[in-house]
């Protein structure tokens, strides 16, 4: 089949190399035809469906955006909406409307495929149910735990969902996991190759053992406890330098008045420092903050706050402590991390610690220790998490940044990112900002604002997660690479920007297996 690839969108070539190998378009079962291509933008939403409400079920659709501008501009360039009706292995799957922490949409290591999760039930036949059939009314309170398992009276199990994306537009959804997240969300899955996965949410209590980070095979039923001592929040997998990384954030609150140690990023390995796949001789790092020293609140899930760091909301708060909420991150390289904080922590009172650092916090790995440089928030408005109203739940209001997503161009970091929003249903929105890789203070990065390049001018449409668009095997990209080549097209800035997951020399095309994950787009 002929697959075009539109050289102009950002390499200033009007001409297209059309060559032979997968056609990456489908049909989708509910929108427009969509074509992945390299360098678009994907966001994952959930939507009032058939007038649902609050905690409804809602397809999950995909809205694929091409960039123009320098990234500042995002066109809509179609949408997929995920199953809703079963069909042999897969299952239906639907997302919370009104959940503000699941829905992250990744990107594989080998860049392939698209990632999120969900619930295994059609949104219709859940919201139009009666109460009796799943016990609750809201979708992300079903059990997960199957009748055998379940103690009180049987409701139906309702399983937690992998999607797995293909550049071809094909989805599997085959792995539908019971025992996992019971009674709340599933937040995020990662996957190197789409083979096995690695999920992570949230469950019914703090000591509910279905919580946190666990491991399935591709088509499993059951997952693998890594990490249940804690909800979990957005499980990731980079590669910097020294073979692939498992990742996860977290944000919790320890029951019985602990010490506050739990809010962090931290790695989990086993223990020969590689992906786990069990619990056994598993060994868990803080990356950020780091496990020592202790803040001035007394734990390792707070920084000390000082004018540099500060947002203007928590400004109050300057020469004092406040608690961090990470949630999706990015490696620009292995000494470079950004963090989108949600600024709601779990942690903390109210106007006080609770402040929080919502926005986008930049991370560098100096003498062995990762320090907090600066926190970019122009442009994002910030309001205090206080101001958050259950009664209220569309009003409008920001706190800081859920989904995340970048690429670099030589000393630049795009990076675009999606709001956490300050109650259940405000409007939210899909940002873009550009960062100086070498900037070390706010003042050096005094200029970057946040430009919005989405928001649903319904306001009936929550915005999730973020990620580049999935992209062709291997043998499809080395053509793609021969046919750049023979244009005379080598390793510039417009290569990068049309082909964000990849660094190409056309001399050493590398293979897409191998290929280093710092530096390169990818979501979390």
């Amino acid at each position: 089949m002929n697959f075009p690839i539109k050289l102009s969108r950002y390499l200033s070539i009007p001409s297209t190399v059309t060559f032979i190998g997968m056609l990456v378009c489908v049909q989708s079962a509910i929108g427009t035809p969509i074509s992945f291509n390299a360098g678009d933008l994907v966001i994952s939403t959930v939507s009032s469906y058939n007038g649902g409400g609050l905690d409804s079920a809602s397809p999950i659709v995909l809205q694929q955006f091409k960039l123009g501008a320098g990234g500042t501009v995002a066109t809509q360039d179609g949408t997929l909406t995920l199953l809703q009706t079963g069909s042999g292995q897969n299952s239906a799957i639907s997302g919370e409307y009104g959940s503000a922490s699941e829905g992250i949409l990744q990107r594989s290591v080998n860049g392939q495929y698209l990632t999120i999760m969900g619930y295994g039930v059609n949104a219709t036949t859940f919201n139009t149910a009666p109460l009796t059939t799943y016990g609750t009314a809201a979708l992300g309170q079903t059990t997960s735990l199957t009748a055998a398992n379940q103690t009180t009276t049987n409701v139906t199990t309702v399983a937690r969902v992998v999607a797995l994306i293909g550049a071809d537009g094909s989805v599997d959804t085959s792995t539908a996991l019971t025992g996992v997240f019971n009674q709340n969300n599933p937040r995020s899955v990662a996957t190197v190759d789409g083979s096995s996965f690695y999920v992570s949410g949230q469950a019914s209590s703090k000591a509910d053992p279905t919580q946190g980070v666990f491991y399935a095979t591709r088509g499993a039923n059951t997952a693998t406890a890594i990490d249940n001592s804690t909800d979990t929040r957005v499980v990731s997998i980079f590669n910097n330098g020294s073979g692939n990384m498992l990742y996860v954030s977290r944000d919790q609150n320890p029951s019985s008045g602990g010490v506050q140690n739990l809010t962090n990023i931290s790695t989990l390995t086993n223990s020969s420092g590689d992906l786990p796949t069990t619990s056994s001789g598993l060994t868990t790092t803080h990356i950020t903050p780091p496990g020592s020293p202790l803040s001035l609140g007394g734990n390792n899930g707070s920084i000390n706050l000082t004018t540099g760091t500060a947002n203007g909301v928590n400004n109050s708060r300057i020469g004092s402590f406040v608690y961090l909420s990470p949630e999706s991150y990015f490696f620009a390289s292995p000494t470079v991390l950004y963090v989108a904080d949600s600024g709601q922590p779990k942690n903390g009172n109210v106007n006080k610690a609770a402040l929080g650092e919502g926005g986008l916090q930049k991370w560098v790995l100096t003498n062995g220790a990762w320090t907090l440089d600066y926190d970019l928030v122009a442009g994002l408005n910030l309001v205090n998490n206080a101001n958050a109203n259950s009664a209220t739940p569309s009003a409008p209001g920001v706190t800081g940044l859920l989904g995340l997503t970048g690429l670099v161009v030589g000393d630049q970091v795009e990076l675009f990112a999606t709001s956490y929003d300050l109650n259940e249903l405000s409007p939210s929105f899909l940002y873009e900002i550009t960062d100086n890789l070498n900037d070390t203070s706010l003042a050096q990065a005094s200029s970057e604002n946040f430009t919005v390049l989405y928001s649903d001018p319904t306001g009936q449409t929550s915005i999730r997660g973020v990620s580049f668009a999935p992209v062709p095997e291997p043998g499809s990209l080395a053509l793609l690479a021969i046919a750049l080549g023979a244009m005379g097209v080598s390793r510039s800035r417009g290569l990068k920007r049309f082909w964000p997951k990849c660094t190409v020399a056309m001399s050493t095309f590398r293979s897409w297996m191998h290929m280093p994950m710092y530096g390169v787009a990818h979501s979390a």
